[in-house]
């Protein structure tokens, strides 16, 4: 199980439904005085950590069953270039980013919805961090920043082993969790993924 409590298992409308998870060990649930997402009717803020049970390399585009959003888990052998993307980039890549430092930033956007205020301040969280002393220029930081439709949340953030989800934007938060779980991971390294966006990655 990667996905914190039972968000997994509801639809993105059941915003009841946060509260009547049992959001068991290892987790902690706050409540900032933010204004929630729609449907969302509170800011929930959960942060979890479950143990890797897998970290296997798998050929790009295979199959793969993840509760999402993963925090670890069977992965691709390749993963994706740091950086931000505008259209969603497949688990399976951003799991092995994560395996190698990396911050996954990711938001889902309702159909109809203007996500702009979302995506520039998960971005603005980003620009604001200190350098990688490891990262050459053309990537400075490791991160993923993407969205992705699939989330139960409207904002996901990951390290390896590490998920904080969100039904509000609550940017301290957010923060807080980037610093304190970036380049933990077990692979600590800085090397070049690759970018298969313009080729729709596995289309």
């Amino acid at each position: 199980m990667q996905t914190p409590l039972c968000a997994r298992s509801i639809l993105p409308a059941l915003a009841l439904a946060l509260a009547s998870c049992d959001p068991g060990d290892d987790v902690v649930v706050t409540h900032p005085d933010r204004p929630p997402i729609a449907p969302f009717d509170e800011c929930t803020v959960q942060t979890a950590r479950e143990a890797a049970t897998s970290a296997s390399h798998v050929p790009p585009c295979s199959a793969l069953d993840y509760d999402v959003p993963p925090s670890s888990g069977t992965h691709y052998a390749q993963w994706a270039a740091f950086g931000s993307y505008d259209e969603p980039v497949p688990w399976g890549f951003l799991v092995h980013a994560l395996e190698h430092g990396a911050i996954v930033l990711s938001y889902r956007c309702e159909v109809g919805a203007d996500c702009t205020e979302i995506r520039e301040t998960l971005q603005a969280i980003v620009d604001a961090r200190p350098r990688d002393s490891l990262c050459r220029d053309e990537a400075p930081l490791r991160y993923v920043l993407a969205p992705a439709p699939d989330l139960a949340w409207p904002i996901a953030v990951l390290a390896w082993e590490h998920a904080y989800t969100a039904t509000c934007l609550d940017r301290p938060s957010i923060e807080a969790f980037f610093a304190a779980h970036y380049a933990g991971a077990p692979e600590n390294t800085c090397a070049s993924g690759v970018d298969l966006s313009s080729s729709g990655w596995c289309s």
